[in-house]
């Protein structure tokens, strides 16, 4: 079996796309599969129509030898992969990991309801509109969908697909480098009796790193050396961010499937997260993280000021984020993959 995987990014580019890609062109050949990688990042130092115009014809060329092509999202590669698949008369697979058109319509067209609201709107900005008609047509033109949680499979039903075309497979993850806190420490640069409260994502609205922002002061009163990172880092700076800070927080109003959460309870940091969409399926409050409302500040406050101040707390929380974490690294990715492959060739 032969497949081409289309994906916007792939290493050195950092992010789950990315990963994900890498772990199938690693593993699947181990398990008798072929599989060559069409990156965006091939084309995008060329102009912006002209780079999709030139990755479609890739994926044509490429797509010739290959039994499917497998695309990580809806539109950015997915809708080019989708038409390069209907031309060569490809079984086409389509990988899910979020809802693009609401995505993109809060990042650049000022879309500001929840991703609840947005999916029961019908009159929409035209631009957010079309996205959302490319999105429901290529996932209703898939032969499967694998999405990484049984949240975006709600989601994507209302797309207008059919439950029994959706496979969920939960995404798996390596655990982050360890690095010895104090090393950690010294190399970041961060003092001895500092109290790191470490938020990482991209700075996208439902990331709530404002509010994280607006509350350092009122954690300050009580704990005059805490302060909260935050951002977008490389991969070894991310990891000894991990390693050396005290509480993991995660204000987020929108999340299809973290990987993020199990590196931090795989490691047994006390985290402080939402609810929000794929999160109800990896968090218990007070037994694997502190579940607060989404930009709440004065529970956040109370949140993190508690697991601060009671040790047994962050013991509990650490012990039973580590035996979550163990039964996410115990799936067979790969292997569930593999399965869906074989079910359409």
């Amino acid at each position: 079996m032969r497949i081409l995987i289309a994906t916007g990014i792939y290493p050195p580019d950092i992010g789950g796309p990315a990963t994900y890609s890498y772990i199938l062109k690693t593993e699947l050949p181990k398990r008798g599969v072929e599989v060559e990688i069409l990156s965006f990042g091939e084309v995008r130092y060329l102009p912006k129509v002209l780079r999709h115009f030139v990755y479609f014809l890739k994926a044509v060329k490429k797509g010739r030898d290959a039994d499917i092509i497998f695309a990580q999202d809806p539109v950015s590669v997915g809708l080019l992969a989708f038409l390069a698949a209907k031309i060569l008369r490809k079984k086409f697979l389509l990988k899910i990991v979020g809802d693009y058109a609401w995505e993109q319509g809060v990042q650049r067209f000022g879309v500001k309801e929840s991703l609840d609201e947005f999916l029961k709107r019908r009159y929409l900005d035209l631009r957010v509109g079309l996205l959302r008609r490319f999105q429901e047509m290529v996932a209703r033109g898939a032969k499967k969908i694998i999405v990484p949680s049984y949240y975006l499979k709600g989601i994507v039903q209302t797309w207008g697909v059919w439950p029994d075309k959706i496979s969920v497979i939960y995404n798996t993850f390596k655990q982050p480098r360890f690095t010895p806190r104090r090393e950690a420490r010294t190399r970041l640069g961060v003092g001895e009796n500092e109290i790191i409260l470490f938020s990482p994502g991209r700075n996208v609205p439902w990331k709530g790193f404002r509010m994280l922002q607006e509350i350092e002061p009122e954690i300050q009163k009580r704990f005059p050396t805490a302060r909260i990172v935050l951002g977008t880092f490389d991969k070894e700076t991310y990891d000894l961010w991990l390693m050396a800070c005290d509480l993991f927080l995660q204000n987020t109003g929108y999340e299809g499937f973290s990987h993020q959460i199990l590196e931090a309870m795989a490691l047994g940091l006390p985290i402080i997260t939402t609810n929000a969409g794929g999160n109800r399926e990896i968090v218990e409050n007070n037994k694997n993280a502190l579940v607060v409302e989404y930009n709440n500040k004065e529970a956040w406050i109370r949140a993190i000021n508690m697991l601060l101040e009671n040790p047994a707390l962050r013991e509990t929380i650490s012990k039973g984020a580590k035996e979550t974490a163990q039964k996410f690294l115990n799936k067979d990715m790969v292997g569930e993959t593999l399965k869906v492959l074989e079910d359409i060739k």
